[in-house]
C-alpha cells in the first residue's frame, strides 16, 4: 500500500476499524497547535494513523496492535511510508504491555469493552498538559452491521466509561461527535 486512499480502501472492503479521516485531520491539527510531539496509540490496526500522525515534524508514535495480521500491515504501511524511525509499534495485548514513558497524547482505540481497562492502565502515562482521546463513542459504522444484542452491550459499555469518566473529579471530559464520536479528556 502506497497511499492513504489505497488504505482507506483496503481497510472498508475487509471491514478493518480505521479512524475516520475527519478525526484524524483534527488529531493533527490537535497535534500541530498544542506543538506536542509524543503519542501513544492503543489499537494500531493497519497503521492509518500512526502513519500520518509519524510523517509530522517532530512527531513520535508508540503503538500497540493485538492483531498480529494487522500488525504486520502496519510495519509494511510503517515503511512504505517511510517512517520507521519515527514508530514504536508493538504486537501484543495492551494490557500486558508496560510503558514507563509519558506522552502528550494517549489516543485509544481499541477493544471497546475495555475502555477502562485501558484508561487506567494507561492514564499515568499522560504527560500533566497532554490528553487522552477516546474514539467510537457514537459507534456509528459498529451499528450499522451488529445484531442488536451486541449494538446494546456495547452502548452499555459507553454508558459505564461515561459514568466512570464523569467520576473522575480530576480530569475534565468533553465530548464530540468527530468522526465516529470522541471523549477528550484533560488533567485539570
Amino acid at each position: 500500500m502506497k497511499t492513504f486512499k489505497e488504505i482507506e480502501d483496503y481497510a472498508t472492503l475487509n471491514y478493518i476499524p480505521i479512524a475516520r479521516k475527519d478525526f484524524v485531520d483534527f488529531l493533527i491539527d490537535l497535534i500541530k497547535d498544542r506543538n506536542y510531539h509524543d503519542v501513544l496509540e492503543i489499537g494500531s490496526a493497519i497503521g492509518y494513523t500512526t502513519t500520518k500522525l509519524a510523517l509530522l515534524d517532530g512527531v513520535y508514535v508508540t503503538t500497540i496492535e493485538y492483531d498480529k495480521e494487522r500488525y504486520d500491515m502496519c510495519l509494511e504501511n510503517i515503511k512504505d511510508f517511510q517512517v520507521e524511525d519515527k514508530v514504536n509499534a508493538i504486537n501484543d495485548d495492551a494490557l500486558n504491555v508496560f510503558i514507563s514513558v509519558k506522552f502528550d497524547v494517549i489516543f485509544i482505540d481499541a477493544a471497546k469493552a475495555k475502555n477502562i481497562k485501558f484508561f487506567e492502565k494507561y492514564e499515568n502515562n499522560l504527560k500533566d498538559n497532554g490528553i487522552i482521546i477516546i474514539d467510537n463513542m457514537n459507534m456509528l459504522d459498529f451499528k450499522k452491521h451488529a445484531s442488536p444484542k451486541k449494538i446494546a452491550f456495547y452502548e452499555g459499555k459507553i454508558q459505564e466509561l461515561k459514568d466512570y469518566l464523569s467520576s473522575r473529579d480530576e480530569y475534565i471530559t468533553t465530548y464530540s461527535d468527530i468522526g465516529d464520536g470522541i471523549a477528550m479528556i484533560c488533567k485539570k
